[in-house]
């Protein structure tokens, strides 16, 4: 069977460098997405491919860690999903460093195909402290199904 393209969706948190959210130890919500795969013709083999970035400033005075985290068909809060990817990033004292970046895949089951819509969200916290979330922050996925043989 062909591959077949099945959804593409944006969530855009920040468009720029303007962001005045702050991220703790409470995560922050800061993409969700939800692809549409009820039309798949071969639920056994639905991919998943997700990737994201997200301009954080550093805090010279802090030691913390800030972790991305991605779930599948959970709510807007951390921990009622599925993690399909988890990252810390270690801050050590660094004033400023390039976007956070998120590429991660998955590969849904036949009953969450079945579902119709697979919700993805993407959550960061931070250890301790608070980073302000500059921006830009993006979060995209795009669904297919199929296989080369």
């Amino acid at each position: 069977m062909a591959i077949q393209f099945l959804d593409q969706r944006v969530s855009t948190f920040l468009i720029d460098s303007s962001g005045a959210e702050l991220i703790a130890a409470t995560p922050l919500l800061i993409g969700d997405i939800g692809l549409q795969v009820v039309a798949a013709q071969d639920v056994n083999n639905v991919l998943v491919s997700l990737t994201g970035m997200a301009g954080i400033v550093g805090n010279l005075e802090l030691d913390a860690i800030i972790t991305l985290t991605v779930e599948k068909n959970g709510t807007d809060t951390l921990g009622s999903g599925t993690v399909v990817f988890q990252e810390d990033f270690e801050t050590s004292f660094v004033p400023a460093f390039s976007p956070l970046v998120v590429v991660a895949g998955d590969s849904p089951t036949a009953a969450e195909v079945l579902a119709g819509q697979i919700r993805y969200t993407l959550f960061a916290s931070a250890s301790e402290g608070a980073f302000l979330v500059s921006g830009p922050v993006t979060f995209n996925g795009v669904a297919s199904a199929g296989t080369t043989d």
